[in-house]
C-alpha cells in the first residue's frame, strides 16, 4: 500500500503535464524509495496509475452525516447534474475527473493524491482539485498566494477539511458547493490561512465582506 508521500511523489511522475518538470522539487529519498520498489519501471506505469485512481477514488471522508468516499461525492455531483440541471451539461466523466459545461464555460474536477507541481496542472479551463492539502498546506498556500494567476484558474479543495483555496470563477463550482450543501449538509470554505495571506498582502480586506 502506498504511503501518503509515496503515492503524492508516484502520480507527479507519471502525470504527463509534469513531465517536463522531471523530479524537480520532490523528496529525493521518496523517489529512490520508489526505484528501488521498481514502481517507476515503465511496465508498472498502467498498473502504477490504476492504484493511484483506486487510492484518490476511496479517500475517505468523515462528516456529521456520515462517512463517504470521495469519488462517491464526485460520482454524486456528476449524477445530480444530469438528472437535476438542466443548465448544467456533462461532457465527460470518469472515475477520477469530471468536466461539466455551464453555457460557453466549461470546468473541470479532478481527484488528486498529492499538489507537487501544482502550477503545471492550471490551464485555461477553471479546475478545482479535491484532495488531501493536509501534508502540503503551507506550500500550497504560498504558492497561491505568489501567483495571482495559478488562484485565478485553479482550486484547492479539501472534502474532509472542507476548505479550498483559490479564486477561480466558475458557475460549475458554486453548484458543486450547493450540492454539497443540499445533499450532505456541508459548507465548504476558505482556509484561513490563505484568506489571511491575502489580507495580510493587500489583496483583499475585511471591509470587502
Amino acid at each position: 500500500m502506498l504511503s501518503t508521500d509515496q503515492a503524492a511523489v508516484l502520480e507527479a511522475l507519471l502525470d504527463e503535464r509534469l513531465a517536463e518538470r522531471g523530479r524537480e522539487g520532490l523528496p529525493a529519498d521518496v523517489v529512490t524509495g520508489l526505484e528501488d520498489e521498481g514502481l517507476l519501471a515503465p511496465e508498472q506505469h498502467d498498473a502504477a496509475r490504476r492504484a493511484l485512481d483506486e487510492r484518490a477514488r476511496d479517500r475517505s471522508i468523515d462528516w456529521v452525516s456520515g462517512t463517504v468516499l470521495q469519488g462517491d461525492v464526485l460520482a454524486a455531483f456528476a449524477e445530480h447534474c444530469r438528472r437535476d440541471l438542466d443548465d448544467i451539461e456533462v461532457e465527460a466523466a470518469d472515475a477520477t475527473t469530471l468536466t461539466v459545461r455551464w453555457r460557453a464555460e466549461v470546468s473541470r474536477f479532478e481527484l488528486r493524491n498529492g499538489f507537487f507541481g501544482i502550477e503545471h496542472l492550471a490551464a485555461g479551463t477553471p479546475t478545482m482539485l479535491l484532495g488531501d492539502i493536509e501534508p502540503r498546506l503551507d506550500d500550497l498556500v504560498r504558492a497561491f498566494l505568489d501567483d495571482p494567476g495559478l488562484r485565478a484558474r485553479l482550486a484547492v479543495c479539501d472534502l474532509g477539511r472542507l476548505e479550498r483555496i483559490g479564486a477561480v470563477r466558475s458557475s460549475a463550482f458554486v453548484y458543486f458547493e450547493w450540492f454539497l450543501r443540499d445533499e450532505y449538509g456541508v459548507k465548504l470554505v476558505p482556509t484561513p490561512v490563505f484568506t489571511q495571506g491575502l489580507i495580510d498582502r493587500g489583496v483583499i480586506s475585511l471591509g470587502m465582506g
